[in-house]
């Protein structure tokens, strides 16, 4: 039941206590469909920052009709285009994942020459080069790290190339030092805000991934502990045996066998079957739990418990006689809450096991031995309704519990033995 928890709380997936505002993350996932999240987390960068160079193109585009359009309209012809060319930048997604940051990268550069070439040095608008060069290592990844580079290098020869040539206005625009002053205190904040938003949009997709590694390791983690016993998960986490086999000086071996369910249940729906079980081992788990006793398996409508390992403790015999008595108990409460008379048959026996995983893919903490068999033998061979031990374990416990004689039984694999059926605790 506990793994069946994990499984449906693992489906949700973990959240952050702050977001970016929801706009930008649909931006962000534009045609990134289908690649896997490693690609995906770069691809929303590359729609980040060409979704921001459009909108910061409109302010610009809006001085210069407001300022002199008549001076200035070749230069709304020529870059109000670039709106639109960089904001169709995610469509170019579907051709491959470097498609579009490529051509990012090419209307960057074709559009930074050419403002620097229309307005000068004086207008600042080559450090627009700057975070270009910061983004293509976002954008292209580090497994791309020359092509990354290649595109730093063309910007660094735009901003020197602006600093040593395009120092002056182009001849073909009239424009006075007031408005290159505009223009410059427009664009400093402009490209901080480009690298700002930029990195922060990678370090915030950065820090998801991150954290869905680590739920991801945290529901590992829950899931192994809840299959094996938690001393034995964390001696396989810590890598300190390549095979975990112990021997057990002393545990005690419990089996519980729902009596007639396979007839009874041949006419259930496989859902019924499986939702009948699981709320009666999941009782079981409950009980074994609070005891402090390990739920070994199932195997079909048997279930198999353990006390004493894989960490000893003194009063094994005990507790696992508590729990027998227990699931009697619980048995009672199903059968009154369900309607359906829930009977099971008990085993108990005590002795020397082996125990240890099994498997290498699939994980199992299996236990084996002499006790085990005998145990199994005292439930196959018991009553419905009763808890069966042998002499031996009788003998441990008959200062803690009231027993009642069954006699002598022929026991398949053991011979005769005499058999006790235990009927509760004395008090």
């Amino acid at each position: 039941m506990r793994e069946l928890e994990l499984l449906a709380a693992h489906g949700r997936p973990a959240r952050s206590r702050w977001r970016l505002p929801n706009f930008l993350w649909l931006i962000a996932r534009i045609g990134t469909a289908g690649y896997p999240p490693r690609i995906r987390r770069r691809l929303a960068v590359t729609n980040v920052i060409s979704s921001m160079v459009s909108l910061m193109t409109v302010p610009y585009i809006l001085l210069y009709a407001v300022y002199d359009l008549q001076a200035l309209k070749i230069a709304v012809l020529v870059f109000s285009p670039q709106i639109i060319l960089f904001a169709i930048t995610p469509y170019f997604h579907r051709f491959g994942s470097m498609v579009g940051a490529v051509y990012l990268c090419m209307v960057w550069l074709v559009f930074g020459i050419g403002y620097c070439l229309f307005f000068g040095r004086e207008s600042g608008l080559h450090f627009y080069f700057l975070p270009g060069a910061a983004a293509s290592m976002l954008i292209f990844g580090s497994e791309r790290l020359l092509l990354s580079g290649f595109v730093t290098f063309l910007a660094l020869c735009g901003f020197l190339t602006t600093e040593v040539v395009f120092v002056h206005p182009a001849p073909f625009i009239h424009v006075d030092q007031f408005f290159l002053e505009i223009l410059f205190y427009l664009t400093v904040p402009f490209a901080f805000l480009l690298i700002f938003t930029t990195v922060f949009f990678a370090f915030k997709e950065a820090a998801q991934a991150e954290m869905a590694l680590e739920e991801e390791y945290r529901y590992s983690e829950r899931l192994l502990e809840n299959i094996l016993p938690q001393a034995v998960a964390r001696r396989l986490k810590q890598g300190n045996a390549a095979i975990i086999a112990d021997h057990i000086d002393d545990a005690t071996i419990l089996f519980a066998d729902i009596v007639n369910f396979t007839p009874r249940s041949a006419g259930w729906q496989p859902q019924e079957v499986v939702s009948f079980l699981s709320h009666v081992f999941g009782r079981f788990d409950e009980l074994a739990a609070r005891l402090g006793l390990e739920k070994i398996k199932t195997i079909g409508d048997a279930y198999m418990a353990a006390g004493g390992l894989p960490e000893p403790r003194p009063d094994h015999r005990v507790v696992v006689a508590e729990m027998a008595l227990g699931i009697l108990d619980l048995c009672r409460e199903i059968s009154r809450e369900t309607g359906q008379e829930v009977t099971v048959r008990i085993g108990l026996d005590a002795g020397p096991v082996v125990a240890g995983v099994i498997g290498t893919s699939k994980l199992l903490y299996d236990v084996w031995g002499d006790t085990v068999n005998t145990a199994a033998r005292m439930e196959s061979h018991g009553v419905g309704g009763h808890i069966q031990v042998p002499n031996c374990l009788k003998e441990a416990l008959e200062d803690r519990f009231t027993f009642e004689r069954r006699g002598d039984i022929a026991v398949k694999g053991k011979g005769i033995m005499q058999l006790w059926f235990l009927t509760g605790k004395r008090t």
